[in-house]
């Protein structure tokens, strides 16, 4: 009788101990939306001029794929090698950071991509759970989940 109470009291305080443990960890991905694959569909110029200063209100566009996973973006493009940034949310904004490079001519390379600079902040909106939309100050991307 004593060994199955002590079995059973032994029981209830591992199934609170795990309980308690899985309550306090951390998501691996705070943005279950955002972590994924996306592919960049079209960049909007917000003013109709394209950053090389030709009038040009949108750019549809097909082998651009970005992947975010917990605080780090991924650009995949025709001649662009793999560049990984580093992405921070603050709100409903999040900020794409690549000055880790000391390279000038990948903002180049970047505004081909639809950001603006090597540090671009975006409005984050999901009009539904295959699209994402990015609103920064000079472009608008939107995209499709891959």
């Amino acid at each position: 009788m004593k060994k199955r109470v002590y079995i059973t009291v032994l029981s209830v305080l591992s199934l609170l101990a795990t309980f308690v443990l899985l309550g306090c960890m951390e998501k691996a991905f705070p943005n279950d939306d955002l972590d994924f694959y996306w592919r960049l569909d079209r960049i909007e110029y917000r003013d109709g001029v394209n950053f090389q200063g030709t009038p040009c209100e949108y750019k549809d566009v097909d082998d651009i794929m970005f992947g975010f996973a917990r605080h780090m973006v991924m650009i995949e493009a025709p001649g662009l090698s793999q560049q990984h940034g580093i992405t921070t949310q603050i709100g409903d904004s999040i900020k794409l950071d690549y000055s880790i490079y000391n390279n000038p001519a990948l903002k180049d390379r970047l505004q081909d991509c639809g950001l603006d600079s090597v540090v671009s902040v975006f409005r984050i909106e999901y009009p539904d759970r295959q699209r994402m939309v990015l609103s920064g100050k000079k472009t608008v991307l939107r995209f499709r989940k891959w």
